[in-house]
């Protein structure tokens, strides 16, 4: 319903963690006469947790995604399936891939981010977000596999990247080599013992990892790096750093250095109050957080207050950050790292818990 028409119009632009929580509870602004209207590329959501574990085979893609559709339509809202490219905060308008222009009186953010490096130069080459990436790469890694094993280049020495190459040597068993490289040294954010943990699970899953060293230029089947060496690859998937999508490089609302939109502590834009945000395409003013989705998660019901107090009366509440947050990590191996302040370990008892939390969080949303 276009803003001024009568009911206030909220729109929702992206169904990922952060909408997640007011997707579930849209009954209470729907009853109360606001119209919704989720903008979304995609029906599903793919829960970023569970996306390497579905790369390696232990999930199937329907067990780790979320119809954020039908929670949209069962809360009372109308949904438009298509990406938004366009965003104009003075008129209050947001403009689809497909041309319509949809008008609002309080828009939310929650479009994620993109992989750095993109657009890259041939399809072998495989960002790792969005997660329904990791289907294409797994369906195209089986492919490969059956006629020859194949050379697999993972970008990316984070927690996505060991990730990814753990599970890729799951997916692929004994056959075919897997490649990690790094501009720095793996898990560089994380304590000092994470990294050996995994040196040591990758030296025994012949996972070969090269630290310091970047991609300077991508091929298509295969890299130069910035040591002068080339690598070849049958394909590469990156988990290198994300940048914020075009849709805010020209809105001219405030932005942080990265592009990402600054927001203030209740979650919404510096420049414009009615533009809330959550998730990796924000950054907090004067306190940016790491691109990790337990902040996303728990920016979802402080979102959902906000924008219910800025409809119907009432004082908003900030987002306080946790930053002793639990972080675990699926090897691919049937053990996960866990790491939560200075307390580091692996084991299958990790990835039992680990399997534990995502599961229920899915089941939170798609039950």
């Amino acid at each position: 319903m276009p803003a001024g028409s009568g009911a206030p119009h909220l729109i929702l632009a992206g169904g990922g963690h952060a909408h997640l929580h007011t997707l579930l509870r849209l009954g209470e602004l729907t009853g109360r006469g606001t119209a919704v209207t989720l903008v979304t590329p995609d029906r599903f959501h793919y829960y970023s947790g569970m996306g390497p574990g579905m790369l390696g085979g232990r999930y199937r893609p329907e067990e780790i995604r979320i119809d954020v559709q039908r929670l949209a339509e069962r809360g009372g809202a109308s949904c438009a399936l298509a990406p938004a490219v366009g965003l104009d905060p003075l008129a209050r308008q947001l403009r689809l891939a497909d041309g319509t222009t949809l008008s609002y009186d309080i828009l939310s953010l929650n479009i994620g981010s993109i992989v750095s490096a993109h657009p890259f130069p041939t399809d072998r080459i495989i960002p790792v977000k969005p997660i329904v990436n990791l289907a294409v790469a797994r369906e195209r890694l089986q492919a490969l596999a059956r006629s020859a094993p194949p050379c697999v280049l993972v970008a990316g020495g984070g927690a996505a990247g060991i990730e990814i190459a753990g599970n890729v040597r799951r997916l692929l068993g004994s056959r075919g080599k897997v490649t990690l490289i790094t501009s720095g040294n793996l898990l560089h954010h994380f304590p000092p013992r994470a990294r050996r943990l995994v040196l040591k699970a990758f030296g025994e899953n012949d996972i070969e990892i090269r630290e310091g060293v970047r991609v300077e230029q991508w091929l298509d089947g295969g890299a130069i790096l910035s040591d002068g060496r080339t690598v070849s690859w049958d394909v590469a998937l990156v988990a290198t750093g994300v940048k914020a999508p075009a849709l805010l490089q020209k809105c001219g609302l405030p932005l942080a250095p990265d592009g990402t939109l600054l927001v203030d502590p209740y979650l919404r834009s510096t420049g414009a109050p009615e533009v809330f945000g959550g998730g990796d395409c924000i950054t907090p003013s004067g306190a940016p957080l790491p691109r990790v989705g337990v902040h996303a998660v728990r920016q979802g019901p402080i979102l959902f207050r906000n924008i219910q107090a800025q409809l119907m009366g009432g004082d908003p509440v900030p987002f306080r950050p946790r930053r002793n947050f639990l972080q675990l990590l699926n090897l691919g191996d049937d053990t996960a790292l866990f790491v939560r302040s200075g307390l580091v370990w692996r084991g299958r008892l990790a990835l039992l818990l680990k399997d534990h939390i995502d599961r229920r969080f899915v089941e939170r949303f798609a039950g």
